[in-house]
């Protein structure tokens, strides 16, 4: 695969999400946000073209890190194709100053790399790659660390009718009425919000498509953890604003949060995660 076949694939793909969407119906931007909790740590895009090529792909690696990992690639698989920076550092003459200022990075593009799913592969077993089972009794707790961590204050009590959540900026109500799973996927949506939507996104979405952008992320976070969500309905046509350029911006926004969350709650919780397979 080549930059551009990759890069019209992407395209196409976003522009039948946004027919779909501009049509009503939410089912293939599912099929996304899905491929979005298997790979949260790749980029949307790349996630995206891991799903097009490979629908089934569960975890992904490059031919180098799966031999790292005891497997090889079986002869005659067929790489997965996604892009990669090009990144060009730029040592300091001075050795004096810090390590920030000594290497500067800079893309300079992107190049196609390939990846491989766990399914092409053969060697030792991976057990820290199986199904995350539903543990809320251990993620609730690490999740309210987290969000203290990062310097919100949590609070439960008793909201309006219907309310189940409410950021404040710095400060998140959860209802008093809820537990278990329902407060850990709330408390995602809600966090979504602190970290998503400062004043300028305020002035610049509509309220339906920031409540929609952080239950998209919430969704996301809680099928990569392994929780069921399928009771939580949200209309996901709501993320269409008009065009692909805020489509895309909503989309990035989403993987960004979610990975973002994702990986300080694995870190927090002590759970076993994929992240050391990203190529």
């Amino acid at each position: 695969m080549t930059k551009d076949e990759a890069k019209q694939l992407a395209d196409q793909a976003l522009q039948e999400l946004h027919s779909d969407l501009k049509a009503g119906r939410s089912e293939t931007l599912l099929r996304y946000l899905d491929a979005m909790s298997r790979f949260h740590s790749y980029s949307w895009n790349n996630s995206l073209l891991i799903l097009l090529q490979m629908p089934t792909a569960s975890h992904v690696a490059g031919y180098r890190k799966w031999l790292e990992l005891g497997r090889h690639v079986r002869q005659g698989e067929k790489g997965i194709g996604i892009m990669a920076p090009m990144v060009y550092r730029k040592k300091s003459d001075s050795d004096e100053q810090s390590t920030g200022d000594k290497d500067r990075r800079r893309i300079l593009g992107f190049r196609i790399v390939h990846v491989f799913d766990v399914s092409q592969t053969e060697g030792a077993d991976l057990p820290e790659l199986s199904s995350l089972q539903a543990d809320v009794g251990h993620l609730l707790p690490s999740l309210e660390e987290l969000v203290r961590n990062c310097g919100i204050r949590l609070v439960t009590e008793t909201l309006a009718p219907g309310v189940k959540g409410v950021s404040r900026k710095g400060e998140i109500a959860i209802s008093d009425s809820l537990s278990g799973a329902e407060r850990l996927a709330v408390l995602a949506h809600e966090v979504a919000h602190e970290w998503m939507h400062d004043e300028t996104q305020r002035a610049n979405l509509n309220r339906m498509v920031r409540e929609t952008e952080a239950e998209a992320v919430a969704y996301v976070v809680c099928r990569s953890l392994g929780i069921d969500c399928s009771s939580r309905s949200a209309d996901y046509i709501q993320l269409y604003n008009g065009t692909e350029d805020t489509l895309t911006a909503s989309l990035e926004r989403i993987q960004k949060t979610a990975a973002r969350m994702i990986g300080l709650l694995l870190a927090t919780s002590s759970m076993p995660s994929d992240e050391s397979l990203a190529a």
